[in-house]
């Protein structure tokens, strides 16, 4: 499933938008910020503020410190929102993560989590799962552009045949989950920080609103992909990736929400 999405996204990378947006180093600057530093600080007061038992706050803490899917990419000019900044946060966001995610971990996961993650198999994973597969779809989208644009919707269909097995797989693990999650507050937290997160993303968007949705939904959708992999086989604890799970459906229904809201308003010319 991850190397679908990230093989997928750099396959939609444009250089001329992507060299554009990489000149608004103000711009680029904020996204990160927001998502590298506001979002995960974020995540550590909620899981204080909600008092998540270790394993919950585990996998949410692992979705706040994980930015990068590119979900992003999806229906960006229907939402009235700059190609441009889309894939810069569809490649940025990912290859950077390669780099932060060990060092955020150790910083704001609980204790026992920070002892049973494996730190080499962790970089392994993100290197082969994430940025080799970008990189990639950013090589086949430069040397054959049109080979690129017809393998777009094939690797889509791949992803989400591999995202639809990967929840009956784990189907049984997030129903015994989801109770555990609920009478934490876990689900409430996670509302919180998507509904949060968006609203950073939105603000440090600046003056373009198309700039501003497109910041607003990179910043609330979480790297589903790199945090199940990684909760699944880093964790003898099945309630983390049922936590990880369970934040990943309620930003993709409020993401969803909010992408409809858009596409609605650009429709009426707002």
């Amino acid at each position: 499933m991850l190397i679908a999405l990230t093989f997928g996204a750099g396959l939609q990378v444009n250089w001329d938008h992507l060299v554009a947006i990489l000149k608004n180093t103000s711009l680029i600057a904020r996204a990160l910020i927001a998502n590298f530093l506001i979002v995960p600080l974020l995540g550590v007061a909620l899981a204080k503020l909600f008092a998540l038992p270790a394993p919950v706050a585990t996998g949410f803490l692992l979705m706040a410190i994980a930015p990068g899917v590119p979900f992003v990419l999806a229906s960006v000019r229907k939402r009235g929102g700059r190609l441009g900044l889309a894939v810069a946060l569809a490649l940025l966001l990912p290859a950077l993560s390669i780099l932060t995610i060990p060092v955020t971990a150790a910083l704001v996961l609980p204790t026992a989590a920070q002892a049973d993650l494996p730190m080499a198999r962790f970089l392994s994973t993100l290197v082969l799962f994430q940025l080799l597969p970008l990189l990639a779809g950013i090589a086949v989208a430069g040397r054959a552009p049109a080979s690129a644009a017809k393998l777009v919707r094939p690797v889509e269909l791949i992803f989400f045949a591999a995202a639809i097995g990967l929840l009956a797989v784990l189907a049984p693990t997030m129903a015994h989950g989801i109770a555990a999650v609920y009478g934490s507050h876990g689900m409430l937290a996670m509302l919180c920080i998507v509904l949060l997160s968006f609203a950073v993303g939105w603000a440090m968007g600046g003056p373009a609103r198309e700039d501003r949705r497109i910041l607003g939904l990179g910043t609330a959708l979480r790297n589903i992909g790199i945090c199940a992999l990684i909760a699944e086989s880093a964790f003898p604890d099945k309630l983390i990736v049922a936590t990880v799970l369970v934040y990943f459906i309620i930003q993709f229904v409020v993401t969803t929400i909010v992408g409809v809201y858009f596409a609605r308003t650009v429709a009426k010319g707002a």
